[in-house]
């Protein structure tokens, strides 16, 4: 019970959500459909989904991908990262966690991964014979790898998918707390946090569904060795990309683009 409230109490080093969206899919010209879903703690969970641009609708069988946004903002500004997925074949569902965007209650850990599950029951309903990545980025590759290790089975995902991960919460805490002279006050508190949930110790439980990693090493957010260090604890098959540009701006650029796609393949 203390390291449950610990980690409740905790959330603000990791979660800043914004409730207003700065901008739909229409502003971009993209079709979307808004979907609401139900978490088992009857949480109201408001997300986008955004359907592969295809030429034979009878024929299409394209790939889905899950993502798992940043510990800030909403959808609507992290949509940025998986825009350009629809012009590829390949479908998008955005998750607002719960407390970000038009979703409601408030964002912990491990509630958060109710809403994954809601989403996931939601996709398989509509689709019951699609391949359904998980895409995580920053946070949400914390959310993400323990969300595959966790559902991988029940809901026959076929692959991770991870942009600036890291290995824990904890450690995430203390890198952050640790680096202000006022934050550093509650750095003894971090050790309060647990690690039940961190990915580190859930990444080794994916196998054999496949994980592909990036990382760029300019990344001054989350740092490259802490990405690395979560690729070595995943067993095969895996694969580990270096990326360029800043945090979570990997997708900005064609080269990794391809390489997202060939793996949905």
């Amino acid at each position: 019970m203390l390291q449950l409230t610990a980690c409740s109490n905790l959330t603000s080093l990791f979660f800043y959500p914004q409730q207003e969206y700065l901008r739909t899919p229409n502003d971009i010209n993209l079709a979307y459909e808004e979907v609401n879903t139900i978490t088992a703690d009857g949480t109201q969970i408001s997300s986008w989904f955004l359907p592969a641009i295809v030429a034979d609708k009878q024929a299409d069988n394209s790939p889905i991908v899950l993502f798992l946004h940043g510990n800030a903002e909403n959808i609507s500004t992290h949509i940025g990262s998986v825009y350009w997925l629809p012009e590829q074949g390949v479908n998008v569902f955005l998750l607002d966690y719960r407390g970000f965007g038009h979703s409601q209650g408030d964002p912990y850990i491990p509630a958060i991964f109710e809403d994954v599950e809601s989403s996931l029951i939601w996709l398989r309903k509509r689709f019951p014979e699609r391949k359904i990545f998980i895409f995580g980025q920053s946070i949400g590759s914390a959310i993400a790898t323990t969300s595959m290790a966790l559902f991988k089975d029940e809901y026959q995902l076929s692959g991770l998918i991870l942009d600036a991960s890291f290995t824990g919460y904890r450690d995430i805490a203390q890198d952050v707390t640790g680096s202000h002279v006022i934050s550093w006050l509650v750095w003894p508190f971090t050790w309060l946090l647990p690690t039940k949930w961190d990915p580190q110790e859930h990444i080794a439980d994916i196998s054999p569904s496949p994980i592909l990693m990036f990382h760029s090493e300019a990344d001054s957010v989350l740092p490259y060795d802490l990405g690395l260090e979560l690729y070595d604890e995943a067993l095969q098959p895996k694969e580990w990309q270096p990326s360029k540009g800043g945090h979570i701006q990997t997708f900005n650029f064609e080269e990794y683009r391809k390489i997202f796609v060939k793996f949905l393949i």
